[in-house]
């Protein structure tokens, strides 16, 4: 962790748990490991990015700008990677956290506008999420 987003990085996550993470730290926010993390940590520590992203789409939404560009970025990179749910997401991320995961998914594509999604990336997130089919998919969504 350290080699690649510096000692503050580390210290936040080397040995902490995923609940415990402070998202609101120096540390936090200058790391984005999801995509290069064992695929087993990267779901258990997807929890503290989801919960960082939606709240600075709140504080957006309250003061009418986002001060969370790195880990805004990075999170939705990886909800819009269909190679993310397949490798991370649907292997290990338990069952009751990927329900939670079709809301924040549901959510994330109603707030489309705020966060600048295109098109695509909301339809990737939500066939992935199994919310919707990708266009000319003819199976039902699931199977």
């Amino acid at each position: 962790m350290e080699w690649g987003w510096g000692e503050k990085a580390a210290r936040e996550f080397v040995g902490v748990a995923p609940s415990k993470v402070n998202i609101e730290s120096e540390g936090f926010a200058a790391a984005t490991p999801l995509l290069d993390l064992a695929p087993r940590a990267a779901a258990a520590y997807l929890g503290p990015y989801l919960l960082s992203l939606l709240a600075g789409l709140d504080f957006q939404k309250k003061v009418g700008l986002f001060d969370d560009v790195l880990i805004r970025a990075h999170t939705l990179t990886c909800l819009t990677s269909p190679e993310f749910w397949a490798g991370v997401i649907r292997p290990f991320l338990p069952n009751e956290c990927r329900q939670a995961l079709v809301e924040v998914v549901a959510y994330l594509s109603s707030e489309r506008r705020m966060l600048s999604l295109t098109d695509e990336q909301v339809e990737t997130m939500l066939a992935e999420a199994g919310l919707k089919r990708r266009s000319g998919e003819t199976k039902p969504c699931g199977e």
